[in-house]
This record gives structure tokens, C-alpha cells and sequence, in this order.
């Protein structure tokens, strides 16, 4: 007798486990947060200009550069841009737009002079934008924030 109710018994106890432990859990962790790309706003002053293997340094070349973030979604942050450098020989280069930058550190500016594609670094109040495209814009700039 006691062979035959442990016989009807383990099924039911085995079910009676499975249920129990099933979905009353804690649930899967959301995943990590992406972290936002750094807050780019402010008004930046040129400390270098480096373009086709020559640098030009203050008060050589001057310039401000600003930034006002607009938005921040995921990894990749977007807003507006002004620009005005003075540089010998070329004058006055001046120009308006956006810019979009992301966690990977690329840097996309689209404005009245064209598009122009890179990387950004930014350290502490230095920021530093290497334009790769279009080859006639390939340069290096460092700012540093006011």
C-alpha cells in the first residue's frame, strides 16, 4: 500500500515543485543603461589649428566655437553649432549647422560649408575634434571651454 500511494504521490509532489518554481521569481535584470555621450555645450576658444602637416597656434589663428546640445537619446547626442576662425592667408571661416556625436567618440557636423565627419575627445574643458572627411577638411582642432 505505501509502494502504490508513493507511486500516485511523486508525480503529483514533482508538479507541485516545477509550478512553485516557476515565474513567481525575481525577474531577468534590465540590461546596463547605454551611457550618453558627454554634454559637448558651451562656448570653446582655439588653443591649435592643425591642417596638412602645419599648426597654427594663437595669435596665428583665432577662433570661438560653440555648441548647445538639443537633444540625448541612447548613445548619441545631437544639437547646434557656430563656428568663426580666423586664419592667415584663408580670412574668416564662419559656419552654422548641427553636429551629432556618440559614445564611440565619432563626430558628424552637417552645416552651411558641408558635411564633414571625425572623431571627438573631450578632457575636462579641452575638446578636441579630428575631422577625417571630406579630404579637403582633414584637420585637427583643440578647444577649451570658457
Amino acid at each position: 500500500m505505501k509502494k502504490r500511494l508513493l507511486r500516485l504521490c511523486v508525480p503529483f509532489i514533482v508538479a507541485t515543485v516545477i509550478v512553485g518554481c516557476g515565474g513567481d521569481g525575481p525577474a531577468d535584470p534590465d540590461p546596463p543603461a547605454v551611457e550618453p555621450p558627454p554634454n559637448l555645450s558651451g562656448t570653446y576658444d582655439l588653443q591649435s589649428l592643425t591642417q596638412s602637416g602645419v599648426t597654427l597656434v594663437p595669435p596665428a589663428a583665432t577662433g570661438t566655437f560653440t555648441l548647445t546640445q538639443t537633444s540625448s537619446s541612447g548613445d548619441t547626442a545631437t544639437g547646434t553649432l557656430s563656428l568663426s576662425v580666423q586664419v592667415p592667408v584663408v580670412g574668416l571661416i564662419e559656419d552654422e549647422g548641427t553636429f551629432t556625436v556618440r559614445t564611440d567618440g565619432s563626430w558628424e557636423q552637417m552645416g552651411q560649408q558641408g558635411q564633414a565627419l571625425g572623431t571627438f575627445t573631450l578632457a575636462g574643458s579641452v575638446l578636441t575634434v579630428m575631422v577625417t572627411e571630406p579630404p579637403a577638411a582633414v584637420s585637427t582642432t583643440v578647444w577649451r571651454r570658457r
